[in-house]
């Protein structure tokens, strides 16, 4: 077996072949007798056949592979590398950054430009999940879901000519692709780690919109953060801007699993050039000035201490008034903290000494509070 085919190919398995020959007017013979191989018939054509072997782990699967794919492109009009990606996208959702500079051409990128697209599309990931957990324009904290999620994305195969970063995660499970036929998927919800990637996509059609003048940003502002852009996502699409590297453009391609779609889809390409740059910063800029979640790290003083007892709480609310400086302004902030840190708060009142509180502060009504205490410390 070639180890070059085996690269060439990775991802592709018979299960995706299948999904891939079955929705572009092939039908299999199941009826063939030796079962070590698979055969299709054309729907337009009966005399047109292709075979493959029925596992990957025969030595003979990857030659097979490539016969396969160089009938299909002569069949289908389709470069081999177009077919190529199709038959790895039978199961599998994929965001694909393509970095096009005469340097790539040579095989050369800045190590740290690089380092930082790597570091971008991690970030974008992650923060898409967090959106999906709790959608705000700002995400003040990163979730254990959401880190769980971004365990399942996976850096894939690298394409040929320029720098090509793939990004992909598997969303239907071939032995229960029988859950998103089309007519039992409207029944269930759709995979969240789909979600994520239909996020990433909206949030880059959003600016795309903006830069080609669709829309205007007060619009995306408003309630894009629903299903699309978030600061946190703007931010990461930012380290993907070739600083000092005018040359470089970047093209963004989203990928659905077929599976999903029932359809062979082009994929959606946009190309991000420095109007769409502007914006990333621009949106991320506005998001934080006009937040009302904000995780904050802020030194004061006591003002007012209460113990109040709830009629529908057993144990007593403890609650402090918190006299700071945000943003160059006094504040009055409200917390609640536990009995021991409240037994704190007194000792702090009484000898007039400066504490410390880490955590996130609610700013959507007249009276600014903490709604989470990651930590309270008497200076």
């Amino acid at each position: 077996m070639s180890s070059n085919l085996t690269k060439q190919y990775y991802g592709i398995t018979p299960a995706s072949i299948e999904k891939y020959l079955l929705l572009t007017g092939w039908e299999r013979l199941d009826n063939f007798p030796n079962k070590r191989v698979i055969v299709f018939a054309s729907k337009d054509d009966n005399e047109l056949r292709i075979a493959i072997p029925s596992n990957n782990n025969y030595d003979d699967f990857f030659a097979r592979l490539e016969d396969v794919v160089k009938t299909l492109s002569i069949l289908q009009s389709r470069t081999e590398n177009d077919v190529v990606e199709a038959l790895r996208s039978a199961y599998t959702d994929r965001i694909q950054i393509r970095i096009i500079d005469d340097s790539t051409a040579k095989g050369k990128l800045p190590l740290d430009y690089a380092a930082k697209c790597l570091e971008g599309l991690r970030d974008l990931v992650l923060y898409a999940a967090c959106a999906e957990e709790n959608a705000q324009p700002v995400c003040t904290r990163t979730y254990n879901t959401a880190k769980s999620n971004l365990e399942k994305f996976q850096f894939g195969q690298t394409g040929h000519g320029s720098f090509i970063i793939n990004v992909e995660v598997q969303v239907v499970d071939e032995d229960n692709e029988q859950l998103y036929l089309i007519e039992i998927a409207p029944a269930i919800s759709e995979p969240t780690e789909h979600k994520i990637v239909k996020r990433i996509n909206t949030a880059i059609q959003q600016v795309d919109s903006i830069v080609n003048r669709e829309v205007n940003i007060s619009e995306i502002i408003e309630n894009g953060y629903v299903n699309g852009i978030t600061a946190n996502m703007c931010d990461a699409l930012t380290k993907l801007m070739p600083h000092n590297l005018p040359e470089i453009e970047i093209e963004a391609s989203i990928y659905y699993a077929e599976a999903i779609t029932h359809s062979i889809c082009e994929p959606a390409v946009r190309k991000l050039d420095g109007a769409h740059f502007m914006y990333f910063e621009e949106i991320s800029k506005r998001y934080r000035d006009f937040s009302l979640i904000e995780d904050v790290k802020v030194v004061g003083t006591i003002k007012m201490l209460s113990r109040e007892n709830p009629s529908n709480f057993d144990e007593p609310e403890n609650t402090v008034r918190l006299l700071t400086i945000i943003g160059n302004q006094s504040r009055l902030i409200t917390l609640t903290l536990s009995p021991q840190n409240h037994i704190s708060a007194c000792d702090a009142y009484r000898d007039n000494l400066e504490v410390e509180v880490t955590g996130t502060i609610d700013k959507s009504g007249k009276r600014w509070f903490f709604s989470e205490v990651h930590n309270f410390t008497v200076l």
